[in-house]
């Protein structure tokens, strides 16, 4: 993604959700921090705070913070605890198509769809 196109994408980013931050990581990576991101009806809590890292590659990584049941109360599968710039996230597999044509937001929004899975 360049630069324009992030700067652009935080614009929109911004504008979808109420705080939204943004860092240098410590390899140049563009890290997006979400405060409140609603996951998918059922879920609990019923908001995560999400991490956006782009770090020139074309699909974003994308993390959420750990403690998240999806709607049957289970614990989500194919996850991992990871630390990113010194803080722990989960980061989860997730199966769709990734189109660089689509928005940060509708990349975010799809990611969090997965935890709608019952597992």
């Amino acid at each position: 993604m360049t630069e324009v196109r992030l700067q652009e994408e935080l614009v929109d980013l911004k504008a979808t959700y109420e705080k939204v931050s943004t860092a240098k990581g410590a390899t140049g990576q563009t890290l997006i921090r979400l405060e409140e991101v609603a996951l998918p009806q059922g879920c609990t809590p019923a908001t995560t705070p999400v991490l956006v890292v782009c770090d020139g590659q074309p699909r974003p990584q994308i993390y959420v913070k750990p403690g998240i049941k999806v709607p049957n109360g289970a614990e989500p599968r194919s996850t991992s605890r990871v630390q990113v710039e010194g803080e722990e996230w989960l980061q989860f597999s997730y199966n769709f198509s990734y189109d660089e044509r689509h928005s940060l937001v509708q990349f975010i929004g799809a990611a969090l769809r997965r935890f709608a899975k019952l597992e």
